[in-house]
């Protein structure tokens, strides 16, 4: 099982870009597969929307956005590519780009991009996002962002696959554009769609060439993936096949604030499941982080390079 890290970098002198520049081949020779990085384009200090997801994977504790006073990201496409410009092997992904906040032929120029300049180690990471008060700041209606996603990850696929790329939806109509370049990925870089409810797994199977969970419990993951066999079952990929559980990559991330024997373990369960690939966000000082990567890589028995 392929083992990535979580992390955020906002900016600030000790998460900023000389610590990317330092970080990134710390993760890369311990032996780690990825580096994934979050996406929020604003935040709030005061906000009504109530963030969906626990603290660690069944913790009864109330649902509370992981961030400080004043909380601010990097883009994370930029922040990838930071990422793959300090390192050789070490694949990047997005955990998760918010797909409804841009228009799909920006996100599908900016994608390849980061696909050519990256040497074909990208992976994009896609959700619907949950707080309405930022889809209201870039104007985009947050009640339609289930449509918005679907549409624009068919208009996706389009750009990138099509020499003359064509789309008409009910927000996204185009006629024979030039979307160049291409991905150097085939077909594309992996589409893993990000999210836990019916409609999310439903996506998965029209659109996703993966699915990532996110802070599930190993008996969430395997109901989950029950549910996702019907929906593949219902709802053919875009280009009319009828997929198995086995077309598509199975990646769970999740935040751990536990022991490294207890990570190690629940790595485990998630592996003998099924998952393919396991993202964790787990907390590693800037004062002290190679001496940590090598502890969390020797608890999941990860070789160095």
């Amino acid at each position: 099982m392929e083992i990535g890290l979580v992390q955020a970098f906002d900016g600030t002198p000790r998460r900023g870009a000389a610590y990317i520049a330092d970080l990134a081949p710390a993760v890369e020779a311990a032996g780690f597969h990825s580096l994934w990085l979050p996406e929020h384009v604003v935040f709030f200090e005061r906000f009504e929307s109530v963030y969906p997801y626990p603290p660690t994977p069944g913790s009864p504790d109330r649902p509370k956005l992981p961030v400080g006073k004043g909380a601010g990201l990097f883009d994370p496409l930029l922040g990838c590519l930071a990422v793959a410009m300090h390192t050789t092997t070490l694949r990047v992904g997005t955990a998760v780009s918010l797909l409804p906040l841009r228009h799909p032929l920006v996100w599908a120029r900016e994608v390849v991009t980061l696909d050519h300049l990256s040497g074909g180690r990208f992976d994009f990471g896609v959700g619907v996002g949950w707080l309405k008060e930022e889809f209201e700041a870039v104007n985009v209606d947050f009640t339609s962002r289930g449509r918005l996603t679907d549409e624009y990850l068919g208009a996706l696929h389009a750009a990138w696959s099509e020499e003359e790329s064509t789309f008409h939806g009910e927000f996204v109509n185009f006629t024979d554009a030039l979307s160049n370049p291409k991905p150097i990925q085939s077909p594309r870089p992996p589409v893993l769609i990000g999210g836990e409810s019916d409609a999310a797994l439903r996506r998965v199977a029209r659109y996703g060439d993966g699915w990532y969970g996110w802070n599930m419990t190993p008996a969430q993951f395997e109901h989950g993936l029950a549910r996702l066999d019907g929906q593949l079952v219902q709802h053919p990929f875009l280009d009319g096949r009828t997929r198995t559980r086995g077309d598509v990559f199975l990646q769970v991330g999740f935040r751990h604030k536990g022991t490294l024997g207890e990570l190690a373990a629940l790595a485990d369960r998630f592996g003998a499941l099924g998952a393919q690939r396991i993202a964790v966000s787990i907390d590693i000082r800037t004062s002290d982080y190679e001496s940590r990567l090598r502890e969390i890589a020797d608890a999941l028995g990860i070789a160095p390079l």
